[in-house]
């Protein structure tokens, strides 16, 4: 897997579609598209698409992690936001990792992100000011390599025209997605918000909605090129690329997923740290103190946010807690 994951590390948030920026109408249509691009998840807040089902592993490892507190138990779970309805029932021990906390864990509201209005907040984030045009926030090479992909696939270039290069480029790949017959209402952080309501058990999310939206339209020029160039890149074989995440996430290989992220790290470093390791490291004192509390926890936050050096599970092991994969 050589090429750049920049565009997978900014899926993990929820957008509104192309047409929902620039009508803010078919709210109902549009919030499924909202939360497919918030769902999509980068390898860390976990991209685990793909096209075909392939055969269901034999593991004995899953992308589940324990953490043994003085009275409690926390479970930290690496989420796959989009699913299939034949991806269920999931893992026993997943559920029941779920079922034994009273408390659950989110990145953000989920509820929240049926709300029309988030969609017009990005909406107007993502739109650029008034006589700037895409094609003046990319270099002629790559918005020519823009317009033909668009072109090839059947989507005006003009309704592009006023979206940032970060929010032209998922509207990209949110779009392919589309076409992979993905539904965000079977995510994992969708179908364990839901339970948790259903069970009364207390919902905290780690960051607000506005956080999350700020960090995919708070990009310089520079940083928006490198996410169209590396996307443009990479999207004509999402499908497969996305398929071999899977597979490591449904295997419990945390290796594999950390060799993943850290060719994002090494191709963006500035923006994998936003993305990634500083977000890691903000969560971190929430979570010890969950970890310290009486009541069990699980954790539901895109896989990439578990593994490598930086990620939650290496920072929790470094304050102390006994932490084993299940």
């Amino acid at each position: 897997m050589e090429r750049s994951r920049i565009h997978a590390e900014l899926l993990f948030l929820r957008f509104p579609s192309v047409r929902y920026a620039l009508t803010l109408s078919a709210v109902k249509t549009q919030s499924y598209l909202l939360r497919t691009f918030l769902a999509v998840a980068i390898l860390v807040s976990a991209p685990w698409v793909y096209g075909q089902k392939p055969a269901p592993p034999t593991v004995s490892k899953h992308s589940l992690w324990k953490v043994q507190g003085q009275q409690n138990t926390l479970y930290l779970l690496g989420s796959i936001h989009v699913l299939k309805k034949e991806d269920y029932p999931l893992p026993a021990v997943i559920e029941s990792s779920f079922t034994n906390a009273q408390i659950a864990v989110f990145e953000t509201d989920v509820d929240q992100m049926e709300n029309p209005e988030v969609a017009m907040k990005l909406a107007s984030k993502g739109r650029l000011p008034e006589g700037q045009t895409l094609r003046d926030q990319l270099s002629p090479g790559v918005y020519s390599a823009f317009r033909d992909y668009a072109q090839k696939t059947g989507v005006p270039v003009q309704i592009f025209d006023s979206l940032t290069p970060s929010i032209a480029a998922i509207t990209l790949v949110a779009l392919e997605l589309s076409k992979l017959d993905l539904d965000p209402e079977y995510g994992l952080d969708k179908h364990f918000s839901n339970l948790a309501k259903q069970a009364g058990k207390k919902i905290v999310p780690l960051e607000t909605l506005d956080f999350q939206l700020n960090l995919l339209t708070d990009f310089s020029k520079e940083e928006g090129e490198l996410l169209m160039k590396s996307t443009l890149r990479e999207i004509d074989t999402m499908e497969k690329d996305l398929g071999e995440m899977l597979s490591a996430w449904q295997n419990g290989d945390a290796g594999k997923l950390e060799k993943l992220l850290n060719q994002a790290k090494e191709d963006a470093p500035a923006i994998y740290k936003r993305l990634v390791t500083d977000r890691n490291r903000r969560w971190l004192p929430r979570l010890e103190e969950l970890a310290k509390g009486k009541e069990n926890v699980i954790v539901i936050v895109g896989a990439g946010h578990l593994v490598g050096t930086n990620g939650v599970v290496e920072l929790m092991k470094a304050k102390g807690f006994k932490v084993t994969q299940e």
